[in-house]
């Protein structure tokens, strides 16, 4: 496990949002937090977004397939879908282009890029 220094960027149509902190990578994982909000990208043969605050949403994402999610709020749940239109990747970054689907109906394409900008400390045992 690595303690690394990240950069995260939304870009939807309302706009663009960034963060920029630490995190820990393990193997095909990285978990960081936004504020009190919890981000954890797991990336395997699909790529797997979780969320968690006062809210929980699972993406789930396969290149060219409408997956079905989770979007999980203290008022209820809703329907959450995905189609990854394109994805990118390196060592140090991995950009995803989404259509986003709520309740089955198209909601907006974001943009998710997350950069690992260095690595903080060497392979924690």
């Amino acid at each position: 496990m690595s303690k690394i220094k990240i950069n995260a960027t939304t870009k939807n149509k309302e706009g663009k949002t960034s963060h920029e902190g630490l995190g820990l990578k393990k193997e095909n994982e990285i978990v960081y937090y936004e504020n009190k909000t919890k981000t954890k990208i797991k990336i395997d043969n699909i790529i797997e977004i979780e969320r968690k605050e006062e809210y929980y949403i699972k993406i789930i994402l396969e290149k060219g397939i409408k997956k079905e999610g989770k979007y999980i709020t203290k008022y209820g749940n809703i329907k959450l879908e995905t189609l990854l239109k394109e994805v990118k990747q390196n060592e140090k970054e991995l950009e995803i282009i989404y259509d986003l689907y709520l309740d089955s109906e198209y909601v907006d394409t974001i943009c998710y890029n997350l950069k690992i900008l260095s690595w903080h400390v060497k392979e924690i045992w």
